[in-house]
C-alpha cells in the first residue's frame, strides 16, 4: 500500500486508515501525514515532502 499524502511504503500491520463520509478510504504512513491531510488540510506537494533517511551512528 502506499500513503495517499506522501506515497511512501506502508508496511502491513501499520499506519492509519482513515474513512470519508462518502466512502473514499485514504491510507496513511505516519501522523504527520495525516494531519497533514485531514486535520490541517494541506495539498501534497509530491516534491516538496520527502522522507529523510537517518543513517545508525
Amino acid at each position: 500500500m502506499k500513503c495517499t499524502y506522501c506515497s511512501s511504503n506502508i508496511k502491513k500491520g501499520t499506519g492509519i486508515m482513515y474513512v470519508h463520509k462518502i466512502g473514499t478510504v485514504s491510507y496513511f504512513c505516519s501522523g504527520r501525514c495525516y494531519k497533514n491531510a485531514i486535520l490541517v488540510k494541506r495539498k501534497q506537494n509530491r516534491m516538496a515532502v520527502k522522507k529523510v533517511e537517518r543513517k545508525a551512528v
